[in-house]
């Protein structure tokens, strides 16, 4: 593809770094605009989706480097900071994005799951074009297939091309894009619909966890760490997790909901 989105002299834009600032200007003025129309205040959202891109970057990266390629950055620790050659995980992200929502609406003293419920519905423009980012990368790439709707990476560059060299794999990337896609669109009409704050968080937390999960049935990259003889990957993991924290949420705020009324 095209890790490097284009070139003056010694000054590049790596591809994915690029994608990377894209997704976080998209998700913030359409965060901002959504919860304005929804009553609520566009200063906080905006607050949140400026918290929410310095922890995708933090949470991100520190879990590719500790839980995907430790050995790798323990021989070259400087290139923890090279944050714009790409290497990050959602997974870490999501995690280091609830902390953070969690005290600075603490501190704002605004209700969680009311915020939450809404500023969520911007995620998913993240992970959208951050995928897009990992197509013309190469990475988070898929196993070798032969099915009919497959990618082939004859980039040298590209992280895909290193490991599978003009070998057709998995369109993972492509289904993580539409992933998102599924997400915003759900996402959207659970909101409009919804019947308790928490409801539009709880369905994410599982929706998102059963499509990584299946997803991750196609994924080809190694370093992503594997289990159990890799029957099961660090992302399936952390699925499940989500999916149960998804119930949790659900249940929590549908008893709020009716104590309440």
């Amino acid at each position: 593809m095209r890790p490097i989105l284009f070139q003056l002299g010694s000054f590049a834009i790596p591809s994915f770094f690029f994608m990377l600032m894209v997704a976080s200007l998209v998700a913030s003025f359409y965060g901002a605009w959504r919860a304005e129309k929804a009553g609520k205040d566009p200063v906080v959202v905006l607050d949140l989706a400026i918290i929410t891109t310095i922890a995708c970057v933090l949470g991100g990266r520190l879990f590719h480097v500790i839980v995907e390629a430790p050995s790798y950055y323990l021989e070259n620790p400087w290139r923890i900071l090279h944050v714009w050659e790409g290497g990050f995980v959602s997974i870490g992200a999501i995690l280091m994005s609830a902390v953070a929502w969690f005290v600075y609406l603490r501190w704002r003293k605004r209700n969680f799951l009311e915020y939450v419920d809404v500023t969520i519905l911007a995620v998913p423009i993240v992970f959208f074009f951050v995928r897009v980012g990992c197509l013309l990368v190469g990475c988070c790439y898929g196993k070798p297939t032969d099915f009919f709707f497959h990618l082939t990476f004859t980039n040298p560059g590209s992280t895909a091309y290193y490991f599978h060299p003009n070998e057709p794999l998995h369109a993972t990337q492509i289904y993580l894009m539409l992933k998102a896609v599924i997400l915003f669109v759900v996402l959207e009409l659970v909101y409009r619909r919804r019947r308790f704050d928490g409801q539009t968080a709880a369905i994410f937390l599982m929706l998102y966890a059963i499509m990584r999960s299946t997803i991750e049935l196609l994924r080809g990259d190694a370093d992503r760490m594997l289990y159990f003889n890799d029957m099961i990957s660090t992302a399936q993991l952390a699925s499940i997790a989500f999916f149960v924290l998804g119930l949790v949420v659900w249940g929590y705020g549908s008893r709020r909901h009716r104590l309440a009324s």
